[in-house]
């Protein structure tokens, strides 16, 4: 399709739109800058690039499921003549414009430019054309580098009523900031510098849906690049060139970085295979970490320190070295930073010696992702050689520090990010208006960090690490699964815990629950004792019933089918340890699956056992679920006063036809072939009392993987295996793990001394010496607490088999228990318990 001379004005606008929304520190040149024509060149590059990327994808309608494509960096095409046909193709427009600065010649004939094919790339701005208008596709498919100048000034008429006064304000600053900075700090001029572009996806701010806007007025007019061509002047969001006399701001961390509550000094930037540009003068790493004894003979300390001045990275992007620090064990780190402002944490202590390195990956124009690589180094036995990255819960944009001095002190070299932004679990507000935020928290920042993390490790130790692993539970569990399916390499082993897979009918389910129990002065509301008492029914019918042991733990309550009219109706004669019969229909619907306006299913039942710590979690409590709310209002309909008590199918559908465009982040793709192929091993772990993400969620996934790939349980155990956790809460979270025996080594807080089992040593033995894991030991001691004795322990099986007492021996002992196969494993459809898939056997 061609395009005529409009749509031009829209890759002109857009240029300018996605320059000035561009934080400073997130331009394309990371090191020095450009000249004027250099800049233009590589706006122009990355724009075509990006939206034509946008363009291919959108058109190719990808099926749910499909793998999110990483965006590539634009290929250099220089040519020292370049004339352009009018053929509707792909034309590299900057490849001019570069042309003519190698051959310092303003009017080669080499300009001819075709803005009908620079066009063709930018429909999906083509709702910015009425307001601007430049000069025709064949005036300026001639058009040398002085006539192009000139078009753009039309640009800059046309948004000179909003931009005069930005013009001003960014002039005083960049003429205060400029003098400041020459005071300290010269560019070098002898240093050859590479410098990567970030690319991004284009439609970044470009919702789909009720609400979808390209970018608001106000941010516009906030942000408006201005393009003079009278004065030879580009302004750009404080970075001002003219007329070869070039000056820039001090870089500052963009919104996302963990160091945006901080004033940063120059810094070294590091960039794929590129020399690094350096700053002169005094150039310190900021913000500098707070640290208590910190001993000065620290073994490689002195390597440490001096890292981040010599670190190169592999990727395409832009990644930015901090701190490098050694600390030795025992001294206190301190979080600091945006980390530090959305309290993901305060401080740890360094379980052994180790140098601290701390990242910012530019992901993208309006992204970048802070990581963390922590490093044993105490002495020449201290790392074990592999690395182990870490999780993000919720819709946090959290470092997770705890399982960083967790695992680090297990001797991993240990990785974590904040997935491109710093907020609670339950905060998606970062998500809002900006998908690239959306992208790095769904794939991109763990891929991307664990890449940088990699070659951190390599140039630290001098050597790669001999594998990789992967632990996280919740999001963090379905993150690893994302990983398995769409980045085999990343990880030799991955364990996901509880995962919130299948992530848009999760909060789909989780948002419906307000709809169901209604608010605390609803007829229809239970408190808290009166799910106590719907409890004991249960278990009376389902716990010593089904698994032989009455200890308030439902081995398998997949088993369990609950008949709710044995609970007492309340009336003028029962008054205690009843419910109405309105209370009665509630404890029935929570309990029921959600399905779609097709009659297939789109998510399991909350599991019989987990309704007391559901409403002690938020789900049954008459609130509004937080993250289910704050997905649909800011990643879906970038709408703060959304409310998602309302959610219904509409919502449903309209978030499943987001989900390619969010980076797949269902990450429910059951083709593991690759993961498989390359030897790759998972383990799955999911609470059965897990009253956030249903246990059955997970049994669904194993069963989608299965008939995905057309095999049997014998065949599953080679890469993939699914413990099923009696008794066990969700991850542990809010101090609520529940009543089975769920420590085994997935955190520091199941680690302590008396766990029987560690599940980070059964991946290794199974990854490393093919000693795969048929049960999982779990612990539980009295109150949680193992100070006050050893409650009892339990050998939990793999999916498909149950967890049987032997009905003789000491049910406390973990021996007293087997494992016994479930034959009627894939039966799933309908009449099936629990219903994990639709009539027809397929998965939704």
């Amino acid at each position: 399709m061609r395009f005529t001379g409009p749509l031009f004005s829209a890759a002109v606008f857009g240029a300018a739109v996605h320059a000035a929304a561009s934080p400073p520190n997130n331009r394309w040149n990371r090191g020095g800058v450009p000249s004027q024509i250099e800049k233009l060149e590589q706006e122009i590059e990355r724009l075509e690039h990006n939206l034509g990327h946008d363009r291919s994808e959108l058109e190719s309608k990808q099926h749910h499921g499909a793998r999110p494509q990483p965006y590539q960096p634009v290929e250099s095409l220089a040519s020292s003549s370049a004339v352009f046909s009018s053929a509707p193709v792909s034309t590299d427009s900057s490849a001019v414009v570069r042309s003519l600065t190698q051959s310092g010649s303003p009017s080669s004939s080499a300009a001819s430019v075709s803005a009908a094919s620079l066009a063709s790339s930018l429909y999906p701005y083509a709702d910015l054309t009425s307001s601007i208008t430049l000069p025709s596709a064949s005036s300026a498919a001639s058009a040398n580098a002085s006539s192009l100048l000139a078009s753009l000034s039309s640009v800059a008429a046309s948004l000179s009523s909003v931009a005069s006064s930005v013009s001003s304000v960014n002039a005083t600053l960049t003429t205060t900031l400029a003098s400041a900075y020459s005071s300290s700090a010269s560019i070098s001029t002898t240093s050859q510098t590479s410098t990567t572009t970030p690319v991004s996806s284009g439609l970044s701010s470009y919702i789909p849906g009720p609400s979808s806007s390209l970018i608001d007025s106000t941010s516009l007019i906030n942000s408006t690049a201005v393009i003079s061509t009278a004065s030879s002047t580009f302004t750009a969001s404080g970075i001002a060139l003219a007329s070869g006399n070039a000056s820039s701001a001090f870089p500052t961390a963009p919104a996302g970085s963990a160091h945006s509550s901080s004033v940063l000094t120059p810094t070294k930037i590091v960039t794929a295979n590129s020399t690094s540009a350096l700053l002169s003068g005094t150039a310190t790493m900021a913000p500098t970490p707070q640290a208590t004894g910190v001993s000065s003979n620290i073994t490689s300390s002195s390597t440490c320190v001096d890292l981040c001045s010599s670190l190169s990275f592999s990727s395409d992007l832009t990644v930015t070295p901090y701190i490098c620090q050694a600390y030795a064990a025992g001294d206190t780190i301190t979080v600091t930073g945006g980390q530090a402002d959305v309290a993901c944490g305060t401080t740890e202590v360094a379980p052994v010696d180790l140098c601290r390195v701390t990242l910012e990956i530019t992901t993208s124009f309006a992204s970048a992702t802070f990581m963390e690589v922590w490093l044993p180094n105490g002495n020449s036995t201290s790392w074990n050689g592999r690395t182990l990255s870490t999780d993000n819960g919720g819709l946090s944009g959290c470092v997770a520090y705890d399982q960083l001095a967790y695992v680090s002190g297990k001797g991993f070299a240990a990785f974590g990010d904040n997935g491109g932004h710093n907020s609670s679990a339950f905060d998606g507000t970062a998500f809002s208006n900006n998908n690239e935020n959306v992208l790095d928290w769904a794939w991109r920042g763990r891929h991307e960090s664990v890449v940088a993390g990699k070659d951190v490790v390599k140039q630290f130790y001098g050597e790669e690490q001999t594998y990789a692993y992967y632990i996280g539970c919740s999001t963090g569990g379905q993150q690893g699964l994302h990983s398995a399916q769409y980045f085999p390499e990343d990880f030799d082993g991955i364990i996901a815990g509880s995962s919130a897979a299948d992530f848009n009918h999760l909060e789909d389910w989780s948002a419906r629950f307000i709809e169901m129990t209604g608010n605390t002065t609803d007829e229809r509301f239970l408190t808290e004792d009166q799910w106590i008492i719907v409890q004991s029914y249960i278990f009376a019918q389902c716990d010593a019933a089904l698994d032989g042991v009455d200890d308030g733990i439902l081995e398998d309550p997949t088993q369990c089918v609950f008949d709710s009219s044995a609970i007492p109706i309340c009336n003028s004669t029962v008054t205690d340890n009843c419910l109405t019969s309105t209370q009665v229909s509630t404890v029935d619907n929570v309990f029921t699956e959600l399905y779609n306006a097709d009659g297939e299913l789109l998510y399991p039942q909350l599991l019989y056992g987990s309704q007391v710590d559901a409403f002690r979690l938020g789900q049954l409590s008459g609130t509004v679920q937080g993250i289910a709310h704050d997905w649909f209002a800011y990643g879906v309909y970038n709408n703060s006063d959304f409310d998602v008590s309302t959610v219904g199918q509409t919502d449903y559908t309209l978030a499943d036809s987001l989900d390619v465009y969010h980076g797949n982040v269902s990450s429910f793709n059951g083709d593991l072939s690759a993961f498989r192929a390359a030897g790759k091993k998972l383990i799955m772990y999911h609470g059965m009392a897990d009253p956030l993400v249903s246990g059955g969620n997970s049994q669904r996934y194993y069963l989608k993987v299965a008939d995905t790939l057309a095999i049997g349980n014998t065949e599953m155990d080679d890469f993939m295996r699914y413990f099923r956790i009696s008794g066990m809460a969700h991850c542990g979270v809010g101090g609520i793990s529940g009543a089975g025996a769920w420590m085994f080594g997935q955190t520091g807080a199941s680690a302590l001394e008396g766990v029987a089992d560690n599940i980070i040593d059964n991946l290794v033995s199974w990854v490393e010496n093919d000693d795969a894991p048929d049960t999982i030991v779990g612990t539980k001691f009295w109150y949680d607490e193992p100070t006050l004795g050893l409650e009892f322990e339990r050998a939990h099986c793999r999916f498909p088999y149950r967890t049987t007492w032997d009905g003789v021996n000491d049910s406390t002992l973990a021996s007293s228990w087997g494992c016994s196969f479930i034959d009627e494993w894939q039966t799933c459809a309908v009449g099936a318990h629990p219903r994990l898939c639709n009539a027809d056997g397929t998965f939704t």
